[in-house]
């Protein structure tokens, strides 16, 4: 998990950067959206074009996970037929190629790791800027989709909830390292004024 996680450092990285910088320029794109609200669809396009002025790529979020995806397949395919897991502990995790358990409420096990991973995810999610465009509603929604992870892995084996939160550990120790290196580097440069769009005058 490790070493998967360092060879995709400088994607992280560069999607942090580019969360950080698209969560900053905001108010000049609702100020460009605002101008063209009688014309949403050349407000888009002058949207566009003042990201690519900034250097900026809406994209360049998701690529992370979309590069990490074929991986996390491939370790679920593995983790259906490794024999090396059966039998492994790892703290209360008796066995990794089976769920967790540590006890049972009313007949339901209680399976410590999936809800770990769950806090992890909401604190992973909390230091990600939301991205541009994104409306309260689906902000809301994505603060749920923790849960929904929970209810879908919840009797899973232990390694893959073991994965996932590894991973989710060291994206927030990368991102905390990011922001840090940022802010003593100041390589954030002020943004320039948009064309067009009128400065609201100060109060005196």
């Amino acid at each position: 998990t490790v070493i998967i996680k360092l060879l995709f450092w400088p994607l992280t990285a560069i999607s942090t950067r580019s969360l950080k910088r698209m969560a900053e320029l905001q108010p000049q794109m609702k100020a460009i959206q605002e101008k063209h609200k009688d014309d949403p669809a050349k407000g888009q396009q002058k949207t566009m074009e003042f990201m690519r002025e900034q250097k900026v790529n809406p994209m360049a979020g998701c690529l992370p996970m979309v590069v990490q995806f074929p991986v996390f397949i491939g370790f679920y395919t593995m983790l259906q037929s490794c024999m090396e897991l059966r039998g492994e502990e790892f703290l209360w995790a008796h066995d990794l190629s089976q769920e967790d358990t540590v006890a049972y409420l009313f007949g339901f096990p209680v399976n410590p790791l999936p809800i770990i991973m769950a806090v992890t995810m909401f604190w992973q999610a909390k230091l990600t800027p939301p991205s541009p465009g994104m409306d309260p509603m689906q902000q809301k929604i994505m603060k749920y989709i923790p849960m929904m992870f929970v209810a879908i892995l919840y009797r899973f084996s232990a390694a893959l909830t073991l994965y996932w939160t590894v991973q989710n550990v060291l994206t927030i120790l990368q991102t905390k390292l990011t922001k840090l290196n940022d802010a003593k580097k100041a390589t954030t440069s002020p943004v320039p004024p948009i064309k067009g769009v009128a400065e609201k005058p100060k109060k005196k």
